[in-house]
């Protein structure tokens, strides 16, 4: 190759790459899609975590057309309730982003019974509180209003949003004692997240409902990393995110429950 064809290859190059570059279109968002929660919904247990269910329901456009829709993953490894109604809930009423959230999914409860917490009717109630501050911040159907930080006043609430809140899967734990105790947490949560849910305003041209990943798991294998190499160490040792199946199960069920709203 002589340095003469060197030359006119890399301006070739170099002339191909901004027009590459600039090949890109943008659209206007008219959507906005936010996940709150736990590590359930930041997608541990995926493979990679970006296969988890909150990043399915954006990848396989569910709640609108990707290059129309906004998105941002605001769950955490080892978020509480605590953490969702007190962090994550600020941040998405006082951001004041130029597109305002129009869907959020919400799973979070778990590590509050997992981590000793034994007052499910609590831990509902304050993932409901976190609820009713994204619908309600700026009425006076909330305690406790989220404030800006600078002016101090009421973050406004969100307008003309689907809000989807799960429960969570059945643990299938090899030793019935504890499969016992994991399973009258998990009814529990379900029973105190259903009572507290019927109390919450829903202004009009929003929408609250619930996605029961307790119920549709029932009989299903291969869900749980328990099940999988290194996901049991011990009675008290062991996994409980989804796996890869596991995620895939959570997003459908996600996507059947808005597929059902009017």
């Amino acid at each position: 190759m002589t340095r003469a064809f060197r030359l006119a290859a890399a301006i070739a190059v170099m002339t191909v790459i901004p027009t590459l570059a600039s090949a890109q279109i943008n659209f206007a968002k008219d959507g906005y899609y936010v996940a709150m929660g736990d590590s359930v919904a930041a997608g541990e247990g995926a493979m990679p975590v970006t296969g988890g269910y909150v990043y399915r329901l954006y990848d396989h456009a569910v709640f609108g057309p990707k290059q129309a829709t906004d998105f941002a993953n605001l769950a955490v490894r080892g978020g509480r309730s605590w953490d969702v109604r007190d962090h994550q809930v600020a941040q998405v009423l006082c951001a004041e982003p130029a597109q305002r959230p129009t869907v959020v999914t919400i799973t979070a409860g778990a590590n509050d019974f997992l981590r000793g917490d034994v007052n499910v009717l609590a831990i509902a109630a304050r993932v409901v509180e976190a609820i009713n501050l994204l619908l309600n911040n700026d009425t006076g159907s909330v305690g406790t209003p989220v404030l800006d930080p600078v002016t101090g006043t009421r973050c406004r609430a969100l307008a003309n949003v689907t809000i989807l809140v799960s429960n969570y899967y059945r643990i299938p734990h090899p030793v019935p004692q504890v499969a016992a105790q994991l399973d009258a947490a998990l009814q529990g949560f379900d029973l105190a997240l259903r009572f507290w849910l019927q109390f919450v305003p829903v202004p009009q041209g929003s929408r609250l409902s619930m996605v029961d990943l307790y119920a549709a798991s029932e009989g299903r294998q291969g869900l749980v990393t328990i099940e999988r190499r290194l996901g049991y160490e011990g009675p008290i040792d062991f996994d409980v995110h989804p796996t890869n199946l596991g995620h895939a199960f959570i997003a459908r069920e996600f996507e059947a429950v808005w597929n059902s709203l009017p």
